[in-house]
């Protein structure tokens, strides 16, 4: 009888092991069957702002025309703490850590730094127009409030400006007529900067820009200095912008 227990013994213990087997086929089958989870989206949200600035230049330009018009443009991906709480993977490397401890930080990555922060549109009203562009690729900022109804803060940016001027008095020589000058000149800004939100998508920016930048002389070559008295190395004041945020979907990572 013995043999005979060991033989059935043997058989039952087969059939576990098949049927076990059998089972664990049939999983596989199922989760390859089933459809992959797919990947999170990344939706990172873009702030444009634009608004009407008034730009006051620097002696003797005041003189003749105490402010010319610009337009302001704001435009920037906003990072906040739950951004990257949520996708800590999947941060692009422009945008991982710049929040810090602040609520949110609003990045100009390369991309987006292309375009010009101010565009001067100002025709000649009595002696002197100016039109041009300035960029403001590089920056950093101070926020003192930062509350849900309103906040404010100081910054600075490194600059660019490119600006045509052409007037009746700066830099006309002893002849008389019309001088053109070709701004080409590196600086830097110092703002002060106030919002006040209108909502989730909403909010308006008002403050004061001031960009200030190597000497420009009048009426002379981008390459040429001057004493201050003679150029131009100031332009800003205060701007005014309508702010619309929007998610862009930086791809399923």
């Amino acid at each position: 009888m013995r043999p005979a227990l060991l033989v059935v013994a043997a058989l039952l213990v087969a059939s576990s092991a098949f049927a076990q087997t059998a089972r664990d086929d049939k999983t596989r089958k199922r989760r390859a069957r089933a459809p992959a989870k797919a990947p999170a989206k990344l939706e990172i949200p873009i702030e444009v702002a634009a608004g009407p600035i008034l730009l006051v230049p620097s002696p003797p330009a005041v003189f003749d025309q105490p402010a010319h018009f610009g337009l302001q443009l704001e435009l920037a991906a906003v990072v906040t703490q739950d951004l990257i709480r949520k996708h800590k993977n999947q941060i692009p490397p422009w945008a991982r850590g710049v929040a810090g401890n602040l609520r949110e930080a609003k990045v100009r990555p390369l991309w987006l730094a292309i375009v010009p922060d101010t565009i001067v549109i100002s025709p000649q009203l009595k002696d002197t127009g100016m039109y041009g562009a300035m960029w403001r690729p590089f920056g950093l900022g101070v926020p003192l409030i930062d509350t849900d109804a309103f906040r404010a803060g100081v910054g600075a940016n490194i600059m660019a400006a490119a600006l045509l001027v052409h007037s009746n008095v700066l830099g006309v020589g002893a002849g008389g007529g019309q001088a053109f000058t070709f701004v080409l000149r590196p600086g830097i800004t110092l703002r002060a900067t106030a919002e006040v939100p209108l909502g989730d998508t909403l909010a308006v920016h008002f403050g004061w820009s001031s960009d200030f930048f190597v000497p420009q002389p009048f009426g002379r070559t981008p390459w040429e200095l001057a004493p201050l008295e003679d150029s131009l190395w100031h332009l800003g004041g205060p701007f005014l912008t309508l702010a619309y945020r929007f998610p862009l979907d930086v791809g399923e990572l």
